[in-house]
């Protein structure tokens, strides 16, 4: 029997959003407080737009997830592999849906706002989970609510601040059915002992997303890199 879940998780967002460490222990907190894993793949699916940051060339990001995917159950995951690896900023709409000028005339409005944003670091931290994935906890938050919050705009929406929706993160495995989670939230506790990794973010990109054998699959249609002074 399908299940759903939102995908605003944790509910609340952690006290200080822009420091690892906060961030980490929140979400770890919130995974274990799972009752059951759900199967990620319930959740209904039609190809779509979204706005993106892919990490499929980002060497720290994929050795990070691997070693974290070495120590989870063989069993009731779909392991993400490293050509699948990304962190989702906002869906854009269904393909079906948005007429080519309404496309046209976001790209253009938010490619005008990565001009102006600098390149920033993210730290990418090991391992919580939610309801239906393991991933990555991912700090600071507040460049990617910044892009969140463009692409929200360009894209004609209208509703809260991204803080209230919005939960940064990079999956790692999805779970490919109802099951208990205490395999899985041990093995989050294991993987904590491994570094961080820190890579840096240059462009954001809008891809069509589709979905085929429980994996993510893209394809690029604009890299809008970011213009704006070069950090320290």
């Amino acid at each position: 029997m399908g299940t759903s879940y939102s995908s605003t998780f944790p509910v609340a967002p952690p006290a200080d959003p822009d420091d690892p460490a906060s961030v980490a222990q929140h979400d770890q907190a919130a995974f274990e407080q799972v009752e059951r894993m759900l199967c990620h793949w319930d959740r209904p699916h039609r190809r779509s737009y979204h706005w993106m940051i892919t990490l499929d060339q980002e060497a720290r990001a994929i050795e990070l997830s691997q070693r974290c995917q070495a120590v989870l159950p063989e069993d009731g995951l779909d392991l993400i592999p490293p050509e699948s690896l990304h962190l989702t900023v906002r869906r854009f709409g269904y393909v079906d849906e948005v007429p080519i000028g309404k496309l046209d005339t976001a790209v253009a409005t938010v490619s005008e706002h990565c001009q102006g944003t600098s390149p920033f670091h993210l730290h990418l931290l090991p391992l919580a989970g939610s309801p239906g994935a393991l991933r990555l906890s991912v700090a600071p938050w507040s460049p990617l609510l910044s892009l969140h919050r463009a692409v929200s705009v360009a894209s004609g929406y209208e509703e809260a601040e991204p803080l209230t929706l919005y939960r940064p993160h990079v999956g790692v495995a999805y779970s490919s059915r109802v099951q208990a989670p205490a395999p899985f939230v041990a093995a989050a506790r294991e993987a904590q002992s491994l570094p961080s990794a820190e890579i840096t973010i240059t462009e954001l990109r809008l891809v069509e997303l589709h979905r085929a054998d429980h994996k993510y699959r893209w394809r690029v249609l604009e890299r809008l890199s970011f213009a704006g002074e070069t950090m320290p």
